[in-house]
């Protein structure tokens, strides 16, 4: 068995068909389901259970499959470790900063460690709701910034700090809702509203997704310019309609019988067994201080 094995195994697991791994790995289709089928000889049982050219995994399939990419994230590690030795720093380093929760303090800490590693590339990623979990959940993102609840220790090996909170509220344009109104007169208004993340806790429940006509977004720019056009109505956070708010031009609407704001923490959060190098460490440690500040 080779490492090369385990990243196929990884990218079909993550694969509606055969045919989308191999485009995703630009192999052929035969090449993959040799590949595969060599893999489970080798081990001596079935990974996958093949049914009207789908696939998904066996038990078995699945337990190898969780133990196995353990092997992928050792193999990351090594190379951020190889590559701090030959260099120093990182050559990059990944953040999925998610602008629901977009904070001057938090910018500041970003800017000071672009400023300091300037042979490092610094990336920010964004994206649908709870875009920064799951990135850093699949090692696409180095850190993650974003909206927290005490569950998401469960979705992987994580280590967190609180940095801060939101608050969460039903916003319109002026006039296009009633401001206080029953949750069932919700239901004849258009609602707009982010894409749901793949895990299994999210639904569109938490996005108080509940109208006449429902659009889908991936970004909060985007709600907030079709707020402004009366589109409809979002929950969304209220620090980024504030001015708005104040102008008269978006108002809150408030739901006569169920709660219709929110407060939610912000964690930075990032895997707590992966090797993290001089830049990683540097931004953890300033995160640090700013969470120490915020528990007061």
């Amino acid at each position: 068995m080779k490492i090369s094995d385990i990243e196929m195994l990884h990218v079909v697991a993550h694969s509606n068909s055969l045919n989308e791994a191999a485009c995703k790995l630009f192999k052929t289709q035969p090449a993959i389901t040799q590949a595969m089928k060599r893999l489970e000889s080798q081990l001596g049982f079935k990974l996958f259970d093949r049914q009207n050219y789908r696939i998904t995994l066996t038990e078995q399939g699945r337990r190898f499959y969780s133990e196995s990419i353990k092997l992928l994230g050792v193999r990351d590690d090594l190379q951020i470790m190889a590559d701090e030795f030959s260099s120093g720093n990182e050559a990059n380093l990944t953040i999925c900063y998610e602008p629901l929760c977009h904070q001057n303090g938090y910018n500041r800490v970003i800017a000071s460690i672009f400023k300091r590693f300037t042979q490092t590339e610094i990336a920010i990623t964004s994206g649908k709701r709870f875009a920064a979990l799951e990135q850093v959940n699949s090692g696409v993102a180095d850190l993650g910034i974003g909206p927290w609840f005490d569950l998401f220790h469960a979705t992987g090996d994580l280590e967190s700090i609180a940095i801060g909170e939101f608050k969460l509220g039903l916003v319109a344009k002026k006039g296009l809702l009633p401001t206080s109104l029953t949750y069932d007169e919700l239901a004849h208004y258009p609602c707009l509203a982010m894409f749901e993340s793949g895990f299994d806790f999210d639904s569109e429940r938490l996005a108080y997704a509940r109208g006449s006509n429902i659009m889908k977004l991936d970004d909060i720019a985007s709600i907030k310019s079709f707020l402004l056009s009366g589109l409809g109505f979002a929950m969304i956070s209220l620090s980024h309609c504030q001015n708005e708010i104040d102008a008269g031009v978006l108002e809150q609407i408030h739901v006569l019988d169920r709660q219709d704001s929110f407060t939610a923490g912000i964690h930075v959060f990032r895997q707590h067994s992966k090797h993290h190098g001089p830049v990683a460490r540097s931004i953890w440690s300033e995160f640090k201080l700013l969470g120490e500040a915020y528990a007061g």
